[in-house]
């Protein structure tokens, strides 16, 4: 701990030393380099034209009409101009053999160049800037550095132009070799702490993830991950050692890593600071920050509007401040962790964009308070992030105790309960062991009197069926001999009455033998089963208008009680019949075989069952029209079957289209 405080502190006394000792010299015609540990900042030495038109050349520049326009400059703030800015600058060193180096320490600078006079009178030209790559510069640099030529009077004529986009704020250094080398031993110190720092961060962060599975550490290593992006691009180390022959990523690295970052912190700052819960208002300020990331990458790539992503994160900066106070107001503690880590962020960004602007001069605070910043904001939402993760698991923790707590309790009046519920129990088992055995012997005297009921039931059914017989034959003799109409008609009317009661008697013979006939199985011929019922409704009212229409597959080998098989198609093609269409009648069998099971379907075009009576249309009696002359009963034996064989029927009708009844029916497993 004590290595790494000392280090730390002699980081910073290095870096004041180096802020401290630049020396800014006074305004004159050539300025003289005499010391070599010293960094010189001619920002108030250098001559200054602005060129609206971003057209001049150097042989323009050097031109003496063109050369009165230079003016003494008061400082190097010019802003976000669009002009191209171009410095002269004139230098004596009376030291001989003493390499000297002109640094501009402003990456962000698009595009710089310097034109130096050689010995031979020509011009040298060497190139720098954000856009360039590091093998064009002379002096690979995080910034723009080019070895100054002094020709055999130690004399040294500069031009310096620079042209883009960017903010033209920026300071100019003289300074020896080994100062030079010095200075950037510094820097990369500096920038490999701050690097460091976050790169140490993310991979906590990364193992409390892979620990705790909380998406809120993975989000945070995200915004991690974009913070290095954005800083490498903004600091010209991404240029110098991660992509040096592609400066253009140093533009579209840093500004869509904006809009990522806006998109990923707003997400964790939701889930964070539960800010549904403590601000709906908030909440809906923040979400549409997350589309709005999207259209500013959209505008970055496509160079529609460039600065989207720092005018996005400049917004997004501001309203997560907002949310970590309100969210404060409401009672939320971890805000203040928040609170602060933006505090510091936003301080270092404002600085930085005032400094841009030309508000303030370039200083090592101003430059570099927002990595300051970035680094605290970092660490602090960590912190934060561990705060809210004990906070979580003292009161899981308690609950847990408390739950434990009720448990215990509950247990003990569980046991209490239960031995109380045992001796009801005990109590409630004996005396429904006798209510059993009351049962059982209520439940024998039940049955065997059901037993004499349907015995006597069948046997009045069977003695009713031979009067009722001879009745009907009488009437059909009555209707031969009889002429007058009105005795006709009565006579008419009394047989319709009488083979209503005939059918009613028919139907409760079959429903005693699903009561007490045994299964036996047999193979079932199809078609002569479905021929055979077509044919005993030779008598029923349209039967002759009635179109049947069967469809069998071939070879279906199928055993079932051939009875009550029969039964079924009975009662559905009876059904059909009775109530098909008065025109053109027709009557659809469709009998297919499957792996474990028969589907039977007869389908016709009658007068549909509507919705309301399709749920009773099984129940013993129920007739959906007062006009139908059935007995009520055919429905009810039909389901009757289906349900002794195992199957099951399904019904689909519609009022004036017609009614398609599917049965479905198994294999029957066991001896024939």
């Amino acid at each position: 701990m004590r290595h790494c405080f000392n280090f730390k502190l002699y980081l910073f006394i290095a870096l004041f030393h180096q802020f401290a000792s630049y020396a800014t010299p006074v305004a004159d015609t050539t300025f003289v380099l005499t010391d070599t540990t010293l960094i010189y900042r001619l920002d108030t030495y250098v001559d200054v034209l602005m060129d609206s038109s971003n057209t001049m050349s150097l042989e323009q520049v050097i031109d003496p009409v063109i050369q009165q326009r230079f003016h003494p400059a008061k400082d190097l703030a010019f802003g976000y101009t669009r002009s191209s800015v171009w410095l002269r600058l004139k230098m004596k060193s009376p030291i001989k053999l003493t390499q000297w180096y002109l640094e501009i320490p402003a990456p962000y600078l698009e595009y710089v160049d310097f034109y130096q006079r050689k010995g031979d009178g020509t011009w040298q030209h060497a190139t720098a800037g954000y856009y360039r790559k590091q093998s064009e510069k002379i002096i690979s640099h995080t910034g723009h550095v080019v070895p100054l030529l002094f020709d055999a009077k130690s004399e040294n004529t500069i031009f310096i132009r620079i042209d883009g986009k960017s903010p033209k704020t920026f300071p100019l250094h003289v300074l020896g070799k080994e100062r030079f080398h010095e200075k950037v031993r510094i820097e990369d110190i500096g920038y490999g702490v701050f690097y460091g720092i976050l790169i140490v961060m993310m991979f906590y962060n990364l193992l409390l993830y892979l620990t705790l599975k909380e998406i809120n550490y993975l989000l945070y290593i995200f915004t991690i991950l974009c913070t290095i992006i954005i800083f490498l691009s903004a600091t010209g180390y991404g240029g110098k050692f991660l992509w040096p022959e592609n400066p253009s990523l140093n533009f579209y690295a840093g500004r869509m890593s904006m809009g990522v970052l806006t998109i990923v912190f707003t997400i964790f700052t939701i889930r964070f600071l539960e800010v549904k819960q403590h601000s709906k208002i908030m909440y809906y300020t923040l979400v549409p920050l997350i589309p709005l990331g999207i259209v500013a990458n959209i505008l970055v790539a496509t160079d529609v509007v460039s600065s989207a992503g720092n005018n996005l994160i400049t917004l997004g900066t501001i309203l997560f401040m907002i949310t970590g106070v309100v969210c404060r107001i409401k009672g939320n503690k971890t805000a203040n962790f928040f609170i602060a880590a933006w505090t510091f962020y936003f301080v270092g960004g404002l600085l930085l964009t005032l400094r841009n602007s030309g508000v303030f001069e370039f200083n090592f605070w101003t430059t570099h308070f927002v990595e300051i910043g970035g680094a605290l904001e970092t660490i602090i939402i960590a912190f934060a992030l561990g705060d809210q993760y004990r906070r979580f698991k003292k009161e899981k923790e308690d609950a847990q105790l408390m739950a434990l707590k009720v448990q215990q309790e509950a247990t003990e009046q569980l046991e209490i309960k239960v031995m109380v519920r045992t001796e009801q129990l005990s109590k409630a088992y004996e005396e429904l062991h006798s209510t059993l055995e009351k049962n059982q012997q209520q439940t024998e005297i039940i049955e065997n009197k059901n037993a004499e009921l349907d015995t006597f039931f069948h046997r009045i059914a069977h003695d009713l069926r031979g009067p009722i017989s001879s009745l009907l034959g009488l009437s059909f003799l009555a209707k031969i001999d009889i002429k007058d109409p009105i005795a006709l008609d009565y006579i008419n009317k009394q047989y319709q009455q009488v083979e209503r009661l005939n059918q009613i008697i028919s139907g409760l013979i079959n429903l005693t033998k699903l009561s007490h006939d045994n299964l036996r199985k047999q193979k079932i011929d199809f078609h002569k089963m479905i021929d055979g019922c077509i044919a005993s409704f030779e008598s029923l009212p349209n039967y002759d208008k009635v179109s049947f229409n069967k469809h069998i597959q071939p070879d279906i080998d199928f055993h079932s009680e051939w009875t009550l098989l029969n039964a079924i198609m009975q009662n559905l093609i009876e059904n059909a019949i009775k109530y098909s269409n008065e025109n053109t009648p027709y009557v659809n069998i469709r009998v297919t075989d499957h792996q474990d099971h028969i589907l039977l379907a007869v389908e016709d075009n009658g007068q549909g069952i509507p919705d309301h009576h399709q749920p009773k249309i099984f129940e013993m009696f129920f007739r959906a029209t007062s006009n139908a002359t059935g007995s009520g009963l055919g429905l009810y034996i039909l389901k009757r079957s289906v349900d002794r064989l195992h199957g099951s029927v399904e019904l689909k009708s519609k009022v004036g289209v017609g009614s398609v009844f599917t049965v479905k029916l198994p294999r029957l497993s066991g001896p024939e």
